[in-house]
């Protein structure tokens, strides 16, 4: 019987010679997984090893934790559930927050994020929630999504509601911005979902946390303006190209591309809307503010290596916006500036910008995604697949 070190080489070897995963199976009497797992496996550097035995025994061995520190993070988790304690009424809830704390508690050996989920599910401390269908949506097509590992290369924009407050009927609505990078937000209410409560809203954000490089929304009339005249452009739009930041809208009908945000809608809505019982607009503006303060200054992330995003964002270059800025006040003119719209190729090999403003990009490029980047100054719209120039066409305002 040949070894099985022999046999996993004569799998790979004839593997190089050209030979498929279902001959090799055969010829070895070996499942098509035995041989992909292999394969997988070999490394060119080190084909001994990697083709060894991996140890089935554990990296650290078992620790048996004092019952004080699993209690404590049971505890953590309930004064997190409940939201009354100073100091957690606006904490995030996961396994992971409560890590960060007992780390920053000096709790040592801090025990490991899925340790501590382990206690909590023991406790029957968690629930598990259901994803929600834009989450579970697996996208293999390329897509053009714009750079945003730096703090303010990237904000992303949206609209929550509406809701009411207790004894209403007036419809209330939560303006959620959020830096990509950092995480840091810039939360705020409006009674309408007007152009101008957006416009007021940028505003006061961007003199908070900054500038972006590009702003992301989704195709609502309030970020994008009208239908009836699809490339006069609304005023949040104005104010960004006033700025130099340049309006990213996602494709049609395709929510979860803003997912970032959406997750922090989310975050609003248990920390804000169902945890508190609020009077009026003025206790709604406090509350949010409150929120925004929590979130930027107490969450601490796995993404941001347990730092808060203002921890995060504490020494990178931040341009603020001048608090003497009243662009959102006035009828500015479109005289430049570029906007892109994400859009998806039909099988007519045209796309849509707003409304029904078709242009014709080729059949080639029929259900990829495309980025169409309308210049104002030169009226031309310039079609990017993969950052490669495809296309250019006229576009008169």
């Amino acid at each position: 019987m040949m070894d099985k070190i022999v046999l996993r080489k004569e799998a790979i070897r004839r593997h190089l010679q050209g030979e498929s995963k279902t001959e090799i199976s055969r010829a070895l009497g070996k499942t098509r997984y035995w041989v992909n797992t292999w394969i997988k496996r070999y490394d060119p550097d080190d084909p001994e090893g990697s083709l060894a035995d991996r140890l089935s025994t554990p990296k650290e061995p078992y620790r048996k934790w004092p019952r004080e520190i699993i209690n404590y993070a049971i505890q953590s988790r309930k004064l997190r559930m409940e939201a009354k304690a100073p100091g957690y009424e606006y904490a995030l809830i996961g396994a992971e927050a409560i890590h960060y704390e007992m780390k920053s508690l000096g709790i040592k050996p801090t025990p490991p994020v899925r340790t501590i989920h382990y206690w909590l599910k023991e406790a029957d401390l968690v629930v598990t929630e259901e994803m929600e269908a834009a989450e579970e949506e697996k996208v293999k097509k390329p897509y053009p999504a714009p750079k945003r590992d730096q703090v303010n290369e990237l904000h992303q924009l949206d609209f929550k509601g509406p809701f009411y407050l207790s004894g209403s009927d007036q419809k209330h609505y939560l303006l959620a911005l959020r830096d990509y990078a950092s995480k840091r937000v810039a939360l705020g209410v409006a009674r309408n979902r007007k152009a101008q409560s957006v416009a007021d809203f940028i505003v006061k954000a961007w003199q908070r946390i900054g500038l972006p490089r590009v702003i992301q929304m989704d195709n609502g009339l309030e970020f994008r303006g009208s239908n009836r005249y699809p490339r006069s452009f609304g005023k949040v739009v104005h104010i960004c190209l006033d700025l130099d930041i340049e309006p990213y809208f996602i494709p049609q009908r395709e929510p979860w591309r803003n997912g970032f945000i959406e997750n922090c809608n989310g975050l609003i809505n248990r920390l804000l809307l169902k945890r508190h019982n609020i009077p009026d607009f003025s206790a709604l503006e406090i509350r949010t503010k409150d929120l925004e303060t929590a979130i930027n200054s107490t969450h601490r992330l796995s993404d941001l290596a347990g730092l808060t995003p203002n921890e995060y964002a504490a020494n990178q270059p931040v341009c603020l916006l001048d608090p003497g800025y009243n662009g959102h006040l006035c009828n500015l003119p479109l005289v430049k500036g570029k906007i892109s719209f994400i859009r998806l190729v039909r099988k007519s090999g045209r796309i849509t910008l707003c409304a029904k403003d078709k242009f014709d990009v080729g059949t080639e490029y029929q259900w990829l995604y495309v980025r169409a980047q309308v210049d104002i100054q030169s009226q031309i719209i310039n079609v990017f697949y993969q950052n490669e120039l495809v296309k250019s066409l006229e576009y008169l305002l």
